[in-house]
């Protein structure tokens, strides 16, 4: 034991500070390994592939981030996250993206503060107001928890944190944090690119109003050019004719069809057939059905018939048939009825309604719907990939939950449907209905065998009949992208896309799975790489840490001091196990 102790004393000590030397040394030389479950602290490969080219490009990038200063420990390990990225980002770039933190309070001067605070916002910043206590009262302060990234001299204004509330909480601070890579990189990507992709909504047809598709367009504003475009039979609607080019060019990278409930005519349904056949993408969102929610309010329940806009044939010949059919799932978003009279009270009760399901994203899922929190329908239909074609491939993106069955056309729809019992959707599946299809590949012209010899061969329409890189998604419901509005005296206010009533918060996904939509459809692979990485919240456990904070802290600082220690004891045993030779006096 005493020769053990001597060589703790020496040989030990020296192994010890040979491998913190090597540490030492291998830390500048950027060698990292990063061993954590959810690669948190490792860039995707499309960011990767972005610092890589500007490395051997001439641009400059400048992030100034104002989340600098004295404020809780939730936004610090924002901060410290940020600051991480970014230095990774300089490295991986070769310098050509540098970095400051700035604290908008240095000075101390409230007049030149607010002069500041005046500038940022003005800038497209915003802050988040934090509550603290100070001698017994009750004080605000303001946390900028954005960033300005100048790429050649445009400014990019980017939020790492969004919240409506006065102080967020511990989840949606882990939110911000899991997206700082993508919000970073975005910012980076739009200064890089060279145009602007543009995404159309088409109006008209009774599609959904500007004001009930609010959130989602707003939001695809900042990365994209939303326009709304109405058919009416005009030619240049959305393809025109370009000097020196045999085909049409779609004036739209991706175009968005979201709850039509009028015929469409057969001028217009050529109009769309053609932008598709010239590389255009799509995103129908339709309802197979005709639900009246007026009905159903004030009688208690309406019937659902089928939906005649003449669109589903064509639909049909580019592979997704729409059902007439409404889904009921026992997996679904409650809703508040009247249970019956309770004394003079009416008796509100929350029950499952059956006709919203809700779905949940799957360990294999599509990159589309991977790592998002549940997202919701109402009224859904049904899909089925039909009519296979050689050359394109068919994706079934959403599904209802295996505990669901289906209502054929005229359903009847009414608040009597939360009394079913569960059994009644023991249906013996194994998997659940498809609501939501990915069609990309090769498409053949709807009109191919039905259009006029004369426009098919007039040289200004420039009919196309094939294409071999066409995108659709088809979504069996128009409501999964429109938000609810509230009527209020300043006018029409829409609310936040997935926000339910009932919990006043947002808890669905449907806005970052049409945006992960969108990106597929504008081939954005490094978006929805992003996008769909989560990094796990793990907090600590109160309950546990309260009453012991000295054990615990000294259990995690001392535990590597120990184990470094031990390993080094351990070492040195070894060595002189192995180079003592039998025989030979060994030194007291």
């Amino acid at each position: 034991m005493s020769r053990h102790l001597k060589f703790l004393t020496s040989d030990g000590w020296r192994s010890v500070l040979i491998s913190a030397g090597l540490l030492l040394a291998l830390g500048p030389t950027g060698w990292r390994f990063d061993v954590t479950e959810d690669q948190r602290h490792s860039l995707t490969q499309a960011t990767a592939d972005m610092l890589d080219s500007l490395s051997q490009g001439e641009e400059e990038v400048l992030v100034r981030c104002y989340l600098e200063g004295d404020f809780p420990a939730r936004y610090r390990r924002l901060s410290d996250e940020i600051r991480s990225k970014l230095r990774t980002f300089s490295a991986e770039s070769g310098g050509a993206l540098r970095w400051d933190f700035i604290d908008v309070t240095a000075s101390g001067d409230e007049k030149t503060i607010g002069e500041t605070e005046l500038a940022l916002y003005e800038q497209g910043l915003r802050f988040t107001r934090v509550a603290y206590r100070e001698n017994g009262i009750t004080a605000f302060q303001n946390v900028w928890p954005c960033a300005m990234v100048t790429v050649n001299g445009v400014d990019h204004p980017i939020q790492f944190l969004r919240s409506e509330t006065m102080e967020p909480d511990e989840v949606m601070v882990q939110n911000a944090i899991t997206q700082v890579e993508f919000t970073l990189g975005q910012a980076i990507r739009m200064g890089l690119r060279k145009r602007r992709p543009v995404v159309g909504i088409l109006q008209g047809h009774g599609c959904w109003e500007p004001v009930e598709t609010a959130d989602f367009t707003a939001t695809l504003a900042e990365s994209a050019d939303v326009v709304d475009v109405r058919l009416d039979g005009q030619v240049d609607a959305l393809c025109e004719r370009i000097e020196g080019r045999t085909w049409r060019q779609p004036k739209f990278d991706a175009l968005v069809v979201a709850g039509p409930d009028s015929t469409f005519s057969e001028r217009d349904k050529l109009l769309l057939d053609q932008y598709l056949m010239n590389g255009g993408r799509m995103l129908w969102l339709v309802d197979p059905l005709v639900t009246s929610r007026d009905s159903l309010a004030t009688r208690q329940f309406t019937m659902a018939t089928t939906r005649e806009i003449n669109l589903f044939d064509q639909l049909f010949h580019y592979g997704a048939r729409f059902n007439r059919e409404m889904v009921l799932d026992a997996q679904c978003a409650p809703i508040m009825l009247n249970a019956g009279p309770m004394g003079d009270h009416r008796n509100m009760q929350m029950f499952s309604w059956y006709f919203a399901p809700v779905v949940l994203s799957t360990p294999d899922a599509h990159p589309i719907c991977a790592n998002l929190d549940p997202v919701h329908f109402d009224f859904a239909g049904t899909l089925d990939a039909v009519n296979p074609t050689e050359g394109r491939k068919s994706t079934v993106l959403l599904s209802s939950s295996a505990r669901s069955l289906t209502y054929k056309a005229p359903a009847r729809v009414g608040a009597g449907v939360v009394e079913l019992p569960p059994d009644h959707f023991e249906t013996g599946r194994t998997e659940g209905f498809p609501l939501a299809l990915l069609l990309e590949g090769t498409f053949d012209s709807f009109y191919a065998m039905r259009l006029g010899t004369a426009l098919r061969e007039d040289p200004e329409f420039a009919f196309r009949s094939q294409t071999e890189n066409g995108k659709i998604i088809a979504v069996a419901d128009a409501d999964f992208i429109r938000n609810e509005v509230r009527r209020s005296e300043e006018g029409t206010i829409p609310m936040p896309l997935g926000y339910d009533r009932y919990s006043q918060q947002v808890i669905y996904d449907n806005k970052e799975w049409l945006m992960n939509a969108i990106s597929y459809l504008l081939d954005d692979a490094a978006s929805i790489s992003l996008r769909s990485r989560t990094i796990a919240f793990r907090p600590l456990d109160d309950a546990r840490i309260r009453g012991h904070e000295s054990r615990w802290s000294m259990l995690a600082i001392g535990g590597p001091i120990s184990m470094v220690l031990v390993l080094g004891w351990l070492l040195s045993i070894l060595r002189r196990k192995r180079w003592t030779h039998p025989g030979l006096p060994t030194t007291a």
